[in-house]
């Protein structure tokens, strides 16, 4: 009996040790810190991407209403061709995912600006912030909230 226990006791020993698997989650803990907040970062910005492809589309469409009609459309619900939005097939603000919309006149004449403020649910980190597009303003496009400079392009 003994000389079976000396034979396994000689082998070696397989497997790691509770040290080795506690440094490997240590580690997987600490990229995992490091990855989450960068990837929600991430994923806020290309939410924001909506907001900033919609107010470079409004911009278009006014700068083709000013040649057509000689001033800015200041509300989306007074401009000529509202059913298409200033007739040259921008989205309506109503098809915006992420954001609500809300137009009215610069902060000088003539101008227009526009306020997008996201919706709910948004990220605590980034609160509920409003991306505002003033034509006359330097720089034209801002951002008001929580963390919302990283949203700008």
């Amino acid at each position: 009996m003994n000389k079976r226990f000396l034979q396994a006791a000689k082998r070696p020993a397989s497997g790691f040790t509770l040290i080795e698997l506690l440094v490997v989650v240590l580690i997987i803990g600490i990229l995992a810190a490091i990855a989450v907040p960068q990837y929600f970062k991430i994923v806020e910005k290309g939410k924001a991407a909506e907001a900033s492809n919609y107010i470079a589309a409004v911009a278009g469409a006014q700068e083709s209403y000013l040649a057509r009609y000689g001033s800015y459309c200041t509300t989306l619900t007074s401009c000529l061709g509202t059913s298409t939005a200033f007739d040259i097939g921008l989205p309506l603000a109503s098809a915006l995912k992420y954001f609500s919309v809300t137009q009215g006149a610069g902060s000088s004449t003539p101008g227009w600006s526009a306020s997008l403020q996201r919706r709910t649910p948004y990220p605590a980190i980034y609160s509920n912030y409003t991306m505002t597009y003033d034509r006359n303003a330097n720089p034209p496009l801002t951002c008001s909230g929580t963390n919302c400079s990283d949203m700008l392009p």
